[in-house]
């Protein structure tokens, strides 16, 4: 009968060392946390660009600014959008306070294209619109954005009054609602 206890002994010892190596438990757990939608921050460079001149030696409007001129610049090297946006661009037209009774033949303004380019997004408005454009940004977007201004225009091949000309470019970048 001894022997019979003492063997019945080690085993539950041995039992309870070895309980707890056989036992495991396993609970996962959830952990959450959030992004907010956001815009780096833009600012561009202020100093104006200069277009140079606007006529030809004729008097008449130049097809295309002049080579030399400052008709592109970047605004920022890696803007970014962590989230769908938009970008309201509007150009108002170029005019001096100059003027003339002579309207049939001569003008104070003179239109052009705005062209914004942001990563793959393009898009572009005239001067003549009086609103503006939306571009559409369905995604995050990150990488260098342009501004170029191209096709100078008058109406009906007015010749433009002599005089400093001067128009403004508006960016506006807004997270989609």
């Amino acid at each position: 009968m001894k022997t019979t206890l003492l063997r019945a002994t080690l085993w539950l010892g041995a039992s309870l060392y070895a309980a707890p190596a056989l036992a495991q438990d396993t609970d996962t757990m959830n952990v959450q946390s959030q992004v907010a939608p956001f815009c780096s921050e833009f600012t561009a460079n202020p100093a104006p660009m200069n277009l140079g001149s606007l006529t030809g030696p004729t008097g008449q409007i130049v097809s295309s600014f002049a080579g030399g001129a400052e008709t592109e610049r970047e605004l920022a090297t890696s803007f970014y959008c962590n989230a769908p946006s938009t970008v309201t661009i509007t150009a108002t037209p170029l005019t001096t306070s100059n003027s003339t009774t002579d309207t049939a033949s001569f003008t104070s303004r003179v239109d052009y294209t705005a062209t914004l380019v942001w990563d793959d997004i393009n898009g572009n408005v005239s001067s003549t619109a009086a609103s503006g454009a939306v571009i559409a940004v369905p995604e995050a977007n990150i990488g260098p954005m342009k501004l170029t201004l191209s096709n100078p225009a008058v109406v009906s091949n007015r010749r433009p009054v002599a005089g400093d000309y001067s128009g403004q470019v508006t960016l506006t970048i807004a997270l989609a609602q």
